[in-house]
C-alpha cells in the first residue's frame, strides 16, 4: 500500500463517515447507506477505493457484500501520520528555538548598547539626589539639549511616579521630555526618556546613588532600552553615550567634584 493512497482515501468525508461506522463492527453496503445522506451506489464507490487503499478488506456472505477494517492497513496509515506529525513538530522545534535563538542574540546586543555611566561626587547621598532632581535647572545644558534650544528657559523634574521631566520656553511653552517611572529618593529613580515625540517609543534612564562616605556619593546612570527604537537603536545610542557624558560633568561641578 502506498502511503499517500490511503492518506488521499481518508481525505473525503463520506470516507472518514464509512470508516467511523466500521469502527463498530462489520457492515454491508445497505446498512451504510441507510446512514448516509449518499445512494448505495456511491457508498460502493467509496467502498472500492477503501478496499484499494487498503483500509477496509471485503467477504461475501450470501448475496450481501460484508466491509471491515483491515487493522494492517490502518496500522500501517497510523505510522504515515506519526511521521508526517514527527516531521512536522520537528521542524516547528527548529523555527522556534531559531527564533528564540535570534531574540536572545538581539537582547544580547541591545544589553550591550546600554549607554552606562559613573561618577562621584563630592556630596551627600541626599544633596546629590536633591541636586540631580530638585536643582535639574541649575546645571542641565539647555543651550545643546533641550527642545527650544535657544528659546528653552528652565528645565523642570517633579518628584513623584508619574511626574513630568520637561522644559519651559520663552512664552511659557513646554515640552515634555521623560514621566518618572520609578521615585525612590534618595537611592533610585527611574525615567521613561522621549523628548522626541516622533520617537518609535519611549527608552528608559535609570540613576541610582550610593553613599561612598559621609560627603561622598556615587552616581551610576543606566540608559537602557534602545531596542525599541529598532533601526535609530544604533544612532540614538551613539549620540547619547557622548552626550551624557556633558551633561554629567556639568552635574557633577553643581553637586561637588569629588
Amino acid at each position: 500500500m502506498a502511503y499517500h493512497t490511503a492518506m488521499d482515501a481518508m481525505g473525503d468525508p463520506t470516507r472518514r463517515a464509512i470508516v467511523e461506522r466500521l469502527h463498530a463492527g462489520p457492515r454491508a453496503v445497505g446498512e451504510l447507506a441507510e446512514e448516509l445522506p449518499v445512494s448505495r451506489p456511491a457508498v460502493s464507490q467509496h467502498l472500492r477505493v477503501l478496499r484499494e487503499a487498503g483500509l477496509v478488506t471485503e467477504r461475501r456472505a450470501g448475496a450481501r457484500r460484508v466491509y471491515r477494517l483491515d487493522p494492517a492497513g490502518l496500522a500501517e496509515l497510523r505510522g504515515s501520520i506519526d511521521r508526517l506529525w514527527t516531521a512536522a513538530l520537528e521542524g516547528f522545534k527548529d523555527v522556534a528555538e531559531s527564533d528564540a535563538r535570534e531574540r536572545s542574540s538581539m537582547s544580547t546586543n541591545t544589553a550591550e548598547l546600554a549607554v552606562r555611566k559613573t561618577i562621584t561626587v563630592a556630596a551627600s547621598i541626599d544633596s546629590a539626589f536633591a541636586t540631580f532632581t530638585e536643582r535639574i535647572e541649575e546645571w542641565w545644558p539647555l543651550a545643546s539639549y533641550s527642545v527650544g534650544q535657544e528659546r528653552a528657559e528652565a528645565a523642570f523634574l517633579e518628584g513623584r511616579v508619574g511626574g513630568r521631566v520637561y522644559e519651559r520656553m520663552q512664552g511659557g511653552e513646554e515640552a515634555h521630555w521623560a514621566e518618572v517611572l520609578a521615585w525612590e529618593p534618595p537611592h533610585r529613580l527611574v525615567l521613561a526618556w522621549r523628548p522626541n515625540p516622533a520617537a518609535a517609543a519611549p527608552t528608559e534612564v535609570e540613576v541610582r546613588f550610593a553613599a561612598t562616605g559621609p560627603d561622598e556619593t556615587r552616581v551610576e546612570l543606566e540608559h537602557r532600552g534602545w531596542e525599541r527604537l529598532g533601526a535609530e537603536a544604533a544612532e540614538a545610542h551613539a549620540s547619547y553615550d557622548g552626550g551624557w557624558d556633558g551633561v554629567l560633568d556639568l552635574y557633577r561641578e553643581a553637586a561637588g567634584v569629588a
